[in-house]
């Protein structure tokens, strides 16, 4: 049995390999080897065992027995058995058919069906690290958020809020993913970042390769689909254009190390980024300014965001529940 295809996929394959065979089957030995190869394996196993067992309900059973029935009564007349044969011929092929079909059903949702779930979030100004259940490692930033549900065909991060780094275990039969509202990451195995922005979506590689996918349809997503590597950054907008851009790729990763890189960020951006460690959110107002170019220490953060007027047009208000950044443009 090819070793490309998932346990999942080869513990339904040997269900059907092993329901007629004889116990001295030959393929038993190698079933066996198969199945002590890993727990999983076992797990898989059983879990297909026990679906297919729940076909066989009594419900269906009690049918079998009055079918049975009839069948009986009809071969007492000799003149009618060959429409008994014909008829059992065509039942027992409409049965094929929609246990078949049944099956397939039932085997679609086992598959859709969650291994692991979990939501993760980190309060302002924290940041943490988390080991998932397939070895991958997830760095989330201040005031970020996330929901993780693993399948057995595939891994899948929706990133609701904030900013995470992801270092991925590679798994050729589970392909990994990251969602936003506005795009869909895909990998195997590497470690990247996604920066979940009001105004954008940035997606940074350290090493490794990913594809990006704007949130559209299906066929247009494929065609605006960009493929990343080593040191690329791409940035999605919610027009559903994707952009790559020549920004440093280890400027995504600078928060794990508390450092905060601005280059040509807009008030939105920084706005955005400062919130994640200041208790007194940070809120961009009017026309933006795109010159914004700094590395600040997080610990400095708050001192950076008093004295961004100094570097920027922007007027920085000081509110009860919030901090206004707003345009001087705006004032003329």
């Amino acid at each position: 049995m090819s070793k490309a295809i998932h346990s999942s996929e080869a513990a339904a394959l040997w269900y059907i390999r092993l329901r007629d065979a004889e116990p001295d089957a030959p393929e038993r030995g190698e079933f066996e080897r198969w199945l002590t190869t890993s727990p999983v394996h076992q797990a898989e196993y059983e879990s297909i065992c026990s679906t297919m067992d729940q076909l066989a309900s009594p419900k269906s059973l009690a049918k079998l027995a009055d079918a049975m029935e009839q069948n009986a009564f009809l071969e007492k007349s000799a003149k009618r058995q060959k429409v008994v044969k014909h008829i059992a011929h065509v039942v027992a092929i409409c049965a094929v058919g929609l246990f078949a079909l049944f099956a397939n059903k039932q085997y679609e949702v086992w598959l859709q069906q969650p291994t692991a779930q979990i939501v993760a979030d980190t309060p302002v100004g924290n940041i943490a690290t988390r080991t998932l259940d397939d070895g991958s490692r997830v760095t989330l930033s201040g005031n970020s958020q996330m929901e993780v549900k693993f399948y057995r065909h595939q891994r899948h991060v929706h990133l609701m809020r904030g900013e995470a780094i992801f270092d991925v275990a590679k798994d050729a039969n589970r392909p990994f993913v990251v969602e936003t509202e506005l795009a869909k990451v895909t990998v195997l195995g590497t470690r990247f970042a996604v920066n979940k922005l009001s105004k954008l979506v940035r997606i940074s590689v350290d090493h490794g390769s990913v594809r990006v996918e704007p949130i559209m349809p299906k066929s247009e997503a494929a065609d605006n689909a960009k493929l990343l590597t080593n040191g690329q950054v791409v940035e999605v907008y919610p027009n559903q254009t994707a952009v790559i851009t020549q920004r440093r790729a280890a400027d995504a990763f600078a928060f794990v190390n508390g450092k905060l890189v601005f280059e040509w960020a807009d008030t939105y951006e920084v706005a955005d980024t400062l919130s994640r460690y200041r208790a007194r959110p940070v809120v961009a107002d009017g026309q933006s300014s795109h010159n914004i170019s700094a590395i600040v220490s997080v610990q400095d953060a708050e001192e950076f965001l008093q004295g961004l007027p100094n570097i920027a047009p922007v007027i920085v208000h000081n509110q009860t529940k919030q901090t206004v950044i707003e345009s001087a443009n705006t004032k003329l």
